[in-house]
């Protein structure tokens, strides 16, 4: 029998604290409880909407990177074994069945065993590998960790970038790492910047992430783009020409997290044209993508046609929605954008999250009704909204409320002294104010650079607390 969740009530949807709760217990709780392969490993890729497994014989590394990303964010958020503990079996299982020894690069497909099924490396697949290992790497700083970030970007760069016809990342390779399919979609193209560039930038400040994200940002705006809607589009061939199929209708996430990243860049670059593009299609967006009064984000709007659009929201749209208005009113600070953001969070509070088995349904209807109650399938896991909670505590309480959060890490190993810079977002000036090390205060902090110099030891468990200057 399933245990009974309640979601949270008697908390402002605008406290951050509201946020981390949810994410701890609306979500990572149920996951850990329901999702966890107890025979094989990993976690099971099909669920229904009571935390059934169906379709069993499939894992995803890409999708486990995911799960990757879900609890290293948990153990950021309270500092609690049992997510680091599970953060480091799914790191190495991710390891030792999704990385190929042979020519570098995760698997496609792997069966429930943890054989491999299709050794091909599908583009959308290899960039959410390298998104949980980032924010594996945030949490741990741990080298070899690193080392297969890098060596999975580079594979990326050196074998899936068509510097030849424009640049743009191609779909997908042959185990051999030659292209399997050329043709240029739209995740591959930004799910880097989103998933993993922008948090290695925070958490470095290495100068590569941010010229790699400006380049990529920048191939999508020059080629993407439709001229006569504005939208954003969603497949091409590789010299850039439009796919007759997948592109009559507009995909609203796609939309907002170019405008989303759009805003990101300008607030690390303060190039003025970022911000002119993000506004832009912002406006569009919430003239024909959202509704002001219920809060829904509509999945899709006819590209023809602006005024049709689909009558469903998947949960990662939605949360996507969220994120981005939150963004926008700390950009602006104009109350139309935190009024969005409770709108829509509203909808995804009474609508989304199942109120007595926890977890979010996959789509709902723009009347609440729920179109897909799945809790997984192949594209869907703990990671959008695990990532809807941080962000959202993060933004909230750093930038709206100006209150001090508390963030942990687990520091694997280090042989010399390391910088930690503890915020992973897009926010420089930050007080660092009081640092623990393995329960005891530590000093060694650069306010001014904001890092926390960290001593040359192993198994460090760090905890920051820290505000918005």
């Amino acid at each position: 029998m399933l245990a009974q969740y309640t979601t949270l009530f008697g908390q402002s949807i605008t406290e951050g604290t509201y946020w981390k709760k949810q994410a701890i217990k609306d979500i990572i709780k149920p996951w850990t409880e329901h999702a966890i392969d107890h025979e094989y490993g990993a976690y099971h890729s099909f669920l229904d909407m009571d935390w059934k497994p169906f379709n069993d014989d499939h894992k995803f590394p890409g999708m486990i990177a995911r799960h990757l990303f879900s609890y290293a964010v948990a153990f950021i958020l309270t500092g609690e074994e049992t997510y680091r503990k599970q953060a480091a079996q799914t790191y190495d299982y991710l390891i030792a069945h999704g990385w190929d020894e042979q020519y570098g690069g995760w698997y496609t497909e792997l069966d429930r065993e943890g054989n491999v099924v299709d050794a091909s490396k599908d583009l959308f697949m290899q960039t959410y590998a390298i998104t949980g290992l980032a924010m594996y790497y945030l949490m741990t700083k741990d080298h070899e960790v690193k080392t297969y970030i890098d060596r999975s970007i580079d594979i990326l760069e050196q074998h899936a970038w068509d510097a030849q016809h424009g640049g743009g990342y191609v779909q997908a390779l042959q185990q051999n790492l030659s292209v399997k399919n050329s043709d240029k979609v739209f995740s591959p193209q930004l799910a880097p910047l989103s998933g993993y560039l922008l948090y290695l930038y925070a958490a470095t400040r290495d100068a590569q992430y941010l010229q790699m994200s400006e380049r990529i940002l920048q191939t999508v705006v020059d080629h993407m783009a439709d001229e006569e809607s504005g939208w954003i589009m969603e497949g091409y061939d590789q010299q850039w020409n439009l796919l007759p199929q997948g592109n009559a209708w507009m995909n609203t996430g796609h939309n907002i997290e170019v405008a989303w990243m759009l805003m990101r860049l300008y607030d690390l670059t303060g190039k003025a044209e970022y911000q002119q593009q993000a506004m832009a299609l912002n406006e569009k967006l919430l003239q024909y993508a959202f509704h002001p009064e219920s809060g829904i984000w509509y999945h899709k709007v006819k590209v023809a046609d602006a005024q049709q659009h689909s009558e469903d929201s998947p949960w990662w749209v939605q949360a996507y929605g969220n994120m981005f208005q939150l963004y926008l009113y700390h950009s602006s600070g104009e109350q139309k954008y935190l009024d969005n953001f409770s709108k829509g969070a509203e909808f995804w509070n009474q609508n989304f999250i199942d109120k007595s088995k926890a977890g979010s349904y996959l789509s709902v209807l723009a009347d609440g009704s729920i179109e897909n109650g799945n809790k997984a399938v192949r594209t869907k896991t703990s990671y959008h909204s695990m990532e809807h909670g941080l962000l959202n505590y993060l933004y909230l309480d750093v930038w709206v409320n100006n209150k001090s959060v508390s963030l942990h890490y687990f520091i694997t190993k280090t042989d010399e002294e390391e910088k930690l810079y503890p915020l992973p977002i897009e926010e420089m000036a930050y007080e660092i104010e009081k640092v623990l090390i393995n329960g005891k205060a530590w000093d060694q902090i650069n306010q001014e650079e904001g890092y926390i110099m960290l001593p040359p030891e192993s198994k460090q468990h760090v905890e920051v607390s820290l505000r918005k200057r």
